[in-house]
């Protein structure tokens, strides 16, 4: 007895010192945010006004300073801005302009209307707010004097004038001079804001140089374009509690760690910021678009425009958008007339990447037009209702809002018992057999990165603990738990000769048994991380019908079309020398051949029809961009990436019909990889194409 005792004070001890431990790591993270490394709550980082001293040259004749320093951020490992900076101090006050133009040499080029330009260039904005979503208003620079007031450093006196003004005024002003505007606004998610140098702000101002090379290109065979203008507008906000970014730059080897450690918790309380900024954002983008004159329409059809805009939000900047457009998303399905056309939610075309949001703000737009249709065909309803449900949207419908995440694994769910003897080609003999085994093993790994941020840590955090404990035991057995035809024992030597993993298999089992955990997916799974369930018949060879279509609708993934138009850019840098993998083009690489983005007019027109005539069925379900045949029609080319209606060789029929304006892509890491994985090249033209390229034929009703 008195050896139980002892072992029992001496497991009571352990715990003890272990739960002290957790809660002095936490104080240290809450002491990390509140004192030692906060971000400015009250300050805007980029609001001087356009004729202050330090911005007159801002928009002309513009900046190269970005372009010249590229080549020393990449080699670093730091943001372009930072790289500016340190050759010359003076640019952290001029990067704090609200409004810049940035020019990229090098890349000469003369307009459909005999126009000669010798340099890609794009305007850059930004709008700021507030944690109640409160805006900023512009600061001009002063001597120091009674009137003016210190902000990060710089003597300022506060205008009258919004942030969003100067920009506003400019598209005006472009509008006038006859200029075609394509706008891209972003807005950037948890741990991130608009500060000097800060990673997000470098991602959009890559886009915003990949866009004006796309744009350069159009212009040159088509004298409808005169003069393209992109400008890129950052939407700001205090997504970072913790200044990683200072730390990162001012404490060598340990500052990102710990900039991550104290910025852990604070996903808990930026994502109910990310929530009230919402109105806010959304007001600042609806005065672009009717500025750009986006929002009017002839009748139901978009009218000409020579002006364009593309709204992207990442992580918690997408929670911020779905937010946003919720219920105007489910007001369009409700006043929705069937056969006629959608016109876009919000500027040309809404984009989500890696969403940070509960998978219900998505469901409650599908779960509005579930109810209006006839779906599946245990509903008992007529031949004719089953026919109008899919004539509800009109062939020629573009999408409006599209959500793509990192996938996880392959197929959706994972495969089942079901799917361990499906082989995707003919199996005569044993070899045959292994072969095909071979192709599909391979098929399933080509998920290797996903978003574990969104997949694994997002329902951590709304308290359902599985996903993790799934993570867990991968690390543990070597196999994925999802993927029934790759489980194996362990022999218990194996767990003698690694006792790190066999603790960890233990781990994740006590983590899902947890007592009061949040169980339903729709409220822990983020838009992205929803698969719907399969039928329980189906096989990855037969389709089934889900009984619960919510959650993901396609696929996005690395297309075998690219050697056709010359989008293959996989790096020639001497690392990746043989690697057959695309790597993200640097700031100034975007004047390279590699770095095209040619036109992709009509290929969702083109698909569906080949697919109607494949099938000879009425419809297009299952499209799948890789039966596009090559057009002989200047301007039709492919997608930069494999869009298919439904899942590949997924067992499960697509949950929505294929017109459908709202695209849910389960994205492979050849796509988009893990929850920053955006800044491929071929993403980034697959994205801008479906905006600067009319991807429908649409006619007049």
């Amino acid at each position: 007895m008195k050896a139980i005792y002892r072992l029992g004070r001496g497991l009571f001890a352990s715990l003890k010192s272990l739960v002290v431990t957790l809660l002095i790591l936490i104080a240290l993270v809450f002491a990390c945010n509140l004192l030692l490394f906060p971000t400015y709550r009250h300050l805007p980082s980029r609001a001087l006004a356009p004729e202050s001293a330090s911005c007159v040259d801002a928009l002309s004749p513009g900046w190269t300073i970005l372009a010249q320093s590229g080549s020393d951020a990449a080699d670093s490992e730091q943001s372009v801005e930072w790289s500016a900076v340190d050759r010359d101090p003076v640019w952290k006050r001029k990067f704090s302009c609200s409004l810049q133009r940035h020019l990229i040499p090098g890349y000469s080029y003369t307009s459909g209307d005999g126009t000669k330009v010798d340099s890609l260039s794009y305007d850059l904005a930004f709008i700021e707010f507030q944690e109640d979503g409160k805006p900023y208003v512009l600061r001009e620079e002063c001597a120091a004097d009674a009137d003016c007031i210190k902000e990060r450093g710089i003597a300022v006196r506060r205008q009258g004038r919004a942030q969003i003004e100067p920009l506003l005024a400019k598209l005006k002003e472009s509008a006038k001079q006859g200029e075609a505007n394509y706008v891209i606004a972003f807005v950037h998610g948890w741990r991130h804001d608009a500060s000097i140098g800060d990673g997000n702000v470098g991602d959009l101002q890559l886009y915003a140089a990949h866009a004006a090379r796309f744009l350069a290109d159009r212009a040159a065979s088509n004298p409808q374009l005169k003069n393209p203008r992109v400008t890129a507008v950052y939407l700001g906000w205090r997504g970072a509690r913790t200044d990683e970014n200072w730390l990162q730059r001012n404490v060598p080897w340990v500052g990102g760690m710990i900039g991550t450690f104290s910025a852990v918790l604070t996903l808990f309380d930026r994502k109910p910021v990310s929530e009230s900024v919402a109105p806010a954002a959304l007001s600042a983008l609806r005065l672009i678009e009717s500025t750009l004159a986006i929002d009017a329409y002839t009748g139901d059809v978009p009218g000409p425009n020579p002006n364009k805009m593309l709204v992207v939000g990442h992580s918690l900047g997408g929670n911020m958008l779905i937010t946003a457009l919720q219920d105007p998303l489910i007001k369009k399905i409700e006043a929705h007339v069937p056969e006629h056309y959608v016109s876009p939610v919000l500027g040309d075309l809404v984009v989500l990447i890696n969403p940070a949001a509960e998978a219900w703000k998505w469901t409650s737009i599908q779960r509005a037009l579930w109810y209006k249709l006839a779906l599946i065909n245990g509903e008992r309803r007529s031949p004719e209702e089953y026919a109008n449900s899919q004539k509800y949207f009109r062939n020629d419908q573009r999408p409006i809002i599209i959500a793509a995440t990192a996938a996880r694994n392959w197929p959706p769910g994972g495969r089942q018992q079901i799917d361990c003897t499906y082989t995707a080609g003919p199996v005569k003999t044993s070899v045959d057999r292994a072969a095909a085994r071979a192709a599909e093993n391979a098929y399933v790994q080509r998920v290797v990165k996903y978003d574990w941020a969104t997949h694994d840590m997002f329902p951590a955090f709304k308290g359902d603990l599985r996903p993790l404990a799934d993570r867990i035991e991968q690390w543990g057995t070597g196999t994925d738990p999802n993927d029934e035809c790759a489980q194996r024992g362990i022999p218990w030597t194996q767990h003698l000769l690694h006792p790190l993993r066999a603790a960890a298999i233990g781990v994740s089992g006590v983590l899902r048994v947890l007592p009061f955990m949040v169980t339903d997916p729709e409220q822990t799974r983020t838009v992205g991380n929803l698969d719907p369930p399969r039928s329980l018949s189906a096989s990855l060879a037969r389709y089934g019908a889900t009984m619960r279509p919510f959650g993901t609708t396609h696929e996005l993934s690395r297309s075998d079309k690219k050697s056709q138009y010359g989008l293959r850019k996989i790096s020639d840098r001497e690392e990746d020398k043989g690697n057959d993998k695309e790597v993200p083009l640097r700031y100034g690489e975007v004047i390279r051949a590699e770095a095209a983005c040619p036109a992709a007019n009509n290929w969702l027109s083109r698909v569906k029809t080949v697919k109607i005539t494949q099938d000879r069925q009425p419809y297009a379900t299952n499209w799948d961009t890789r039966d596009l045949p090559a057009s002989t029609i200047v301007g039709e080319g492919f997608p930069a990436l494999r869009f298919v209606h439904g899942f590949d060789k997924g067992g499960i029929a697509p949950p929505t019909r294929p017109n459908d304006p709202f695209w849910n892509l389960r994205a492979f890491d050849t796509a988009l990889a893990e929850h920053n994985g955006y800044l491929l090249s071929s993403f980034i033209c697959a994205i801008n194409q479906l905006v600067l390229d009319d991807i429908t034929t649409i006619t007049q009703q």
